[in-house]
């Protein structure tokens, strides 16, 4: 849980936030200020009409006459009541505009903020600032804000008018006020940080529901309702204790403020009798007097019961909004930023270094060039910066050191909108609006005819499903696209990028997350789609690469190899490794079964002393599992008894909780189960479906007992590989 912040804001700023907000609105307010003014003039005449009453009374006179007090009081109750319906209409147009000029500041930032902002932000705490943060502000910020204008409005009528009838009681009252509200602006500072802290934790359960919502089909498949329920009853639980803290802190205020003000009033009534006994006071000075007394009070009480603690509530909300707004913009149109010409679309990438994170170098000294009109692939292991080269020639990031160039020009000398403006990008995961399939594909091109639409979903190869949808290019892709296949969510994403007609088309992971069927479907419609443009691809899967006329290797941040698909297998380096690792494996067309061949199995490390009659007899015996996204293959403790092939997919290893590792195509672990029952040191889970084949240890060993001297060959092959761990 978050802990209480070093800082807090004050009364007197969150006054002057106030005033930011309002100063657009300065006409109504005055409007408003008057209105507030007819308000308390009644409240004030319906007092001091109280002596006169009194006094006619008591003295037996009638001067002034009844009739007229009464008129007065008649005609001053016509004019409150117009003014607190005139007031109330003023007052909620302005929660509304300024609500909305919240809710519109923190939007257009989070247009301008870049991807290092989302990837760190958890979706939760975002909407959080949008919805219960801002529901507090705005009760701070305009209604409460207005009630207490009223109560300053009251004190300033009321607090003269009690000299008037008794300048000693006044002169008490006067300096006790005052001292309640200082008291009480000495209790502010505690209650605003607990306030925050529980704004910050109530985020967080914001974000675990969000989250739990998403993922219902993982937590229903594998039956992790407990595991979850129970997770989100520490959190709630962490949450009620933040809260109790922050409401009592709250309260207390609001509490201090109320017996104070209940103390004065005793006070001062039981002095004011004593005077009226003795003749010091008439009865009717006393009654008006306890009756703005009563006024003064309730202003008090309004102040620092209602108005502060509101202030205080919606401190820890506007500090959460404030992180918000000033979270810094860290990729943008520079000062001297120009729109950039048509592009040819060559591309350079001229001796890059960029680091996420301080201190944490992601790429170094990378360079290459990309001619125009030519598809290169971009292809490494885990980790090894390829989808970062991607995102800084979007210029989702901007490099430490070195340049991205296009046709020449540093990308962060053109504008943002003309850059990206002759680009299309697929991504892996696609977005879809939850609107048209057809104003999915115009969000490329806004100004698009529906003509241009549908030729832009024939290229994409999607036009003739969409046609026999019952409601064709109007139907809804559902939230995220979930209305479509993985394939047409992809088709669609493409035919969005082909709309804009880009002279660099980028694509990251493309295919990666699909079956082979569609995988190879799809790669065939991008390559005759692809003609005439640049391409320029970041993939993990090299059989997608194989078709691109050059293939550039990125390991550890840097280019290590660059040519052909066939020229960099001649050279036997890291490409042709790579390649090794994922040749060998059959998948149908599903994606959902896997055979391996005897030269795949002998390229595993653990089998490489194996002839190849014990080979043949050892492919049959794994079988094809297939995990899906956040599945885990075993946990940390779990007996070691099978042995994995990732075929196709990806899979993290955590350690105690912590990443510590990614497994991709080609890549095997658990070997050290067919040997020994040891308990596996690490939980390994799915990121996306993923195809594995396994072998189980009493397989593996049955076959063994045949060739003793393999077994022990295995046996020290093993070893080598842990002590190399």
């Amino acid at each position: 849980m978050s802990q209480a912040p070093s800082a807090h804001i004050g009364i007197g700023a969150m006054l002057a936030r106030a005033w930011l907000y309002w100063r657009p609105y300065r006409g109504l307010a005055a409007v408003l200020v008057v209105v507030l003014l007819f308000q308390q003039a009644f409240t004030t005449g319906l007092a001091v009409s109280l002596k006169l009453i009194v006094d006619n009374v008591t003295e037996g006179t009638n001067d002034p006459p009844l009739w007229l007090i009464l008129a007065g009081l008649s005609l001053g109750y016509v004019l409150a009541a117009s003014s607190s319906l005139v007031g109330d209409i003023l007052s909620s147009r302005a929660t509304a505009r300024i609500t909305n000029d919240v809710r519109r500041d923190l939007f257009v930032h989070l247009q301008r903020l870049g991807m290092d902002f989302y990837v760190k932000m958890p979706l939760g705490d975002i909407l959080a600032r949008f919805s219960s943060d801002l529901a507090i502000v705005r009760q701070g910020l305009t209604r409460r804000l207005i009630e207490g204008v009223l109560a300053i409005i009251g004190l300033a009528l009321n607090l003269p008018l009690l000299f008037y009838l008794e300048w000693r009681l006044a002169i008490f009252t006067t300096i006790a006020v005052p001292l309640m509200i200082i008291a009480v602006g000495r209790m502010t500072p505690a209650a605003a940080d607990a306030t925050y802290v529980m704004k910050d934790a109530e985020g967080s359960v914001l974000n675990t529901v969000q989250e739990n919502v998403r993922a219902q089909s993982v937590i229903k498949a594998f039956g992790l309702h407990t595991l979850v329920i129970d997770r989100f009853h520490r959190e709630i639980d962490d949450l009620a204790r933040i809260s109790v803290r922050s409401g009592f802190l709250i309260a207390l205020v609001g509490t201090v403020s109320t017996l104070g003000v209940q103390s004065v009033q005793l006070l001062i009534t039981g002095i004011g009798a004593w005077m009226a006994f003795n003749g010091q006071m008439t009865a009717g000075s006393l009654v008006a007097f306890l009756s703005l007394l009563g006024v003064v009070s309730r202003n008090t009480y309004d102040l620092t019961k209602r108005f502060v603690p509101s202030l205080i509530n919606a401190s820890g909300g506007m500090r959460r909004i404030e992180e918000l707004l000033d979270a810094p913009v860290r990729v943008s149109d520079g000062g001297q930023a120009r729109p950039l010409p048509s592009l040819t679309g060559g591309v350079k990438f001229e001796d890059i270094s960029f680091a996420y994170e301080p201190g944490r170098p992601v790429l170094h000294g990378l360079d290459f060039e990309v001619r125009p009109g030519e598809s290169v692939a971009i292809v490494g292991p885990s980790g090894s910066g390829k989808s970062t080269v991607l995102n800084l020639l979007l210029r989702f990031y901007d490099v430490d050191e070195g340049a991205v160039r296009v046709d020449g020009t540093d990308v962060r000398e053109g504008t943002l909108d003309t850059l990206r403006a002759q680009m299309g990008v697929v991504f892996q995961d696609n977005f879809l609006f939850n609107t048209s399939l057809r104003e999915n594909i115009r969000m490329a091109r806004l100004e698009a005819s529906d003509e241009q639409v549908e030729q832009a979903a024939r290229r994409a190869e999607i036009h003739d499903l969409i046609a026999r949808l019952p409601e064709g290019y109007d139907t809804h892709a559902g939230e995220a696209g979930s209305r479509l296949s993985g394939g047409q969510r992809q088709r669609v994403a493409l035919a969005r990028a082909l709309l804009r007609e880009p002279v660099i088309l980028v694509l990251d992971e493309a295919t990666s997350a699909l079956d082979p069927a569609t995988e190879a479907a799809i790669n065939s419609t991008l390559a005759r789609v692809s003609e005439g443009r640049t391409v320029i691809s970041v993939t993990h899967r090299l059989a997608s690469a194989r078709g691109f006329d050059r293939v550039v290797v990125v390991e550890d941040g840097r280019v290590v190899e660059n040519g052909s698909h066939a020229e960099l297998l001649l050279r036997g380096g890291a490409y042709a490794r790579l390649w090794a690792k994922q040749d060998g494996f059959e998948v149908s067309a599903d994606g959902r079964r896997a055979r391996v061949d005897v030269e795949r199995l002998r390229a595993m490390p653990v089998f490489a002393s194996l002839d190849d009659a014990l080979l043949e007899r050892l492919a049959p015996r794994f079988v094809s599992e297939v995990f899906a996204e956040g599945e885990r293959v075993f946990e940390q403790g779990d007996p070691g008894d099978r042995f994995y092939a990732v075929v196709r997919g990806k899979l993290e290893v955590t350690v105690d909780g912590q990443q510590v590792a990614l497994i991709e195509d080609g890549d095997i672990f658990g070997e050290l189960a067919l040997l020994n029952d040891a308990a596996r040191n690490a939980t390994i889970s799915a990121r996306g479906q993923t195809l594995a084949i396994s072998l189980g240890r009493d397989d593996f060993l049955e076959l063994m007992d045949r060739s003793p001297e393999a077994l022990a060959e295995v046996r020290a092959v093993a070893r080598r590989r842990e002590g190399a761990a």
